[in-house]
């Protein structure tokens, strides 16, 4: 398969219309032009007016707020029901199991329009509180997958070595489990963060009066697309690679570790 040249020529046209319009957009962003259609000249001026316009800055600050807040929680809450999971029943197990990947069947405009009303029902206001319980019920099922295969795959002699040596389930779980699940926990944060950043259909029920950065791009668009969409998506896509490549390099550093 790596001599096949019908695979290679697969492959480069694949990723090539997978980021020729990305390629696109980041070039487009640096346009004097107002028009996405021509080419006219380097110029930095769409960026200026993005840094310049407030009700951006406002919502990417919101974005970023709640997609912290909401990786953390998943993290906590998703890496909590993988591990209580391992020391449970098979059949308690596969209910755990069964309640974490509910949210995944549900549809988005079905889960958004139901804490809408939830939220409307216990009087709780609409806000950033509301967008990181909305965001977590859809992240930390990713948590709890992730997190639950790296699981599986701890041999179990060493657990057991670890209560013959007179551990507890919260020292062997501390010094042994959360080591060696590092790399999934943070890797399913990035990802809940991602997910979060990204979120349209939901924010737009839970967001109320405040507005992420998705749902005011969404909202523009509806009046066309200026080249400081373009220098924004740029922007995004600078913030995402280098938490990317802050997260490669971890994982490199862990690697290393556990070869030692």
């Amino acid at each position: 398969m790596k001599n096949n040249r019908g695979s290679k020529v697969y492959l480069s046209l694949f990723f090539t219309i997978l980021y020729i319009p990305i390629l696109a957009v980041l070039i487009f962003s640096f346009n004097a032009s107002a028009s996405t259609a021509s080419w006219t000249g380097f110029s930095l001026t769409w960026y200026k007016e993005l840094f310049n316009d407030r009700v951006i800055m406002e919502s990417l600050i919101l974005s970023l707020q709640v997609g912290v807040l909401t990786a953390v929680f998943s993290a906590v809450v998703g890496t909590y029901a993988a591990v209580i999971s391992l020391f449970q029943t098979k059949r308690r197990g596969k209910t755990i199991e069964g309640m974490m990947f509910l949210p995944l069947l549900v549809p988005e405009l079905a889960l958004g329009i139901s804490l809408l009303i939830l939220f409307t029902f216990l009087n709780v206001p609409l806000g950033r509180l509301t967008l990181i319980i909305a965001h977590s019920l859809f992240t930390v099922p990713y948590v709890y997958i992730m997190v639950r295969l790296r699981l599986q795959e701890i041999d179990r002699s060493i657990l057991e070595a670890s209560r013959d040596l007179g551990a507890t389930k919260w020292e062997m779980v501390k010094t042994i489990v959360l080591p060696l699940v590092y790399p999934a926990i943070l890797t399913a944060s990035l990802l809940s963060l991602a997910m979060s950043l990204d979120d349209v259909v939901i924010s737009t029920y839970v967001s109320g009066t405040q507005s992420t950065l998705p749902v005011h791009v969404f909202s523009m668009m509806r009046v066309g697309v200026t080249p400081k969409i373009n220098a924004l998506c740029t922007a995004i896509l600078l913030m995402t690679f280098t938490i990317l490549g802050l997260a490669q390099i971890d994982f490199k550093k862990d690697k290393k570790r556990e070869v030692k």
